[in-house]
């Protein structure tokens, strides 16, 4: 009888244990008590100044100071305009389109006399989108007629992060003083709901040399000033955060 109840107590020792491992205590800690970049990032050195254009046969090629291309036209030499923008970005960025990019938008204006199709495409490194880079190409006639956007050229990046979404919800849900219920993915970008991505940061603070880091973009359900966050996917730490609402200014 003493051995029974002995096993019971046990196995109540055991549930309420793992009754507590759910609890609100165990979200991880943030790494850092304030975000790494509370001041703001700087400027992008990669806008900064006045991009370099060439003109050659008619085509229009427009670059930033660390040689991505900025816009392409075709307006003034017809002739010479891909019929895709798989050909576009093989030809003269030298670009596997399907390796890439994501698109994710495709329209035609069919109420114009002469329709305009637009294709938009996300940057994406080993199947991870890059947050602030990619293209919009746009068609006319069968041809592209011209294309805008920045491609961030990133080399041995490492995507596999080091810890969970899930973990890292409960990291914003602690800096938040929130429930973690009330952390989610998206929000962050209208088309996609995919809270690992790749973005561009200073080096450390203060630093004019950035890289791009894997991080994960996480927004809060209720709006706040800090409603949405960039959280390192490697090391933890709370880089970026901001208003998940739109301020109205009166006229």
């Amino acid at each position: 009888m003493k051995k029974n109840v002995y096993l019971w107590l046990c196995a109540l020792v055991l549930t309420m244990a793992g009754l507590g491992s759910c609890s609100s205590d165990d979200f991880v800690e943030p790494a850092n008590s304030s975000p790494e970049f509370s001041e703001g990032t700087g400027q992008n050195p990669r806008y900064a100044g006045r991009n370099k254009t060439t003109n050659t046969n008619g085509v229009e090629i427009s670059k930033d100071n660390q040689g991505s291309i900025r816009l392409i036209s075709f307006l003034d030499n017809k002739d010479a305009a891909p019929a895709s923008a798989k050909d576009l970005f093989s030809k003269y960025m030298k670009l596997d389109l399907d390796e890439n990019f994501r698109l994710y938008r495709q329209q035609t204006e069919d109420w114009m006399e002469n329709p305009l199709t637009l294709e938009c495409y996300q940057q994406q490194y080993k199947g991870v989108i890059v947050y602030s880079a990619g293209y919009n190409v746009r068609f006319r006639d069968g041809k592209v007629t011209d294309c805008n956007g920045v491609y961030i050229k990133i080399d041995n990046l490492d995507v596999i992060p080091a810890f969970s979404e899930q973990k890292a919800k409960e990291i914003y849900a602690r800096y938040l003083k929130v429930s973690v219920d009330e952390i989610g993915a998206g929000g962050i970008m209208a088309w996609s709901d995919d809270a690992l991505m790749i973005e561009e940061f200073p080096t450390s603070k203060g630093s004019s040399q950035w890289a791009p880091r894997l991080v994960y973009a996480l927004s809060c359900h209720n709006m706040g000033n800090e409603g949405c966050c960039f959280i390192d996917a490697h090391t933890g730490r709370i880089l970026k955060t901001w208003g998940n609402f739109i301020t109205v200014r009166k006229i």
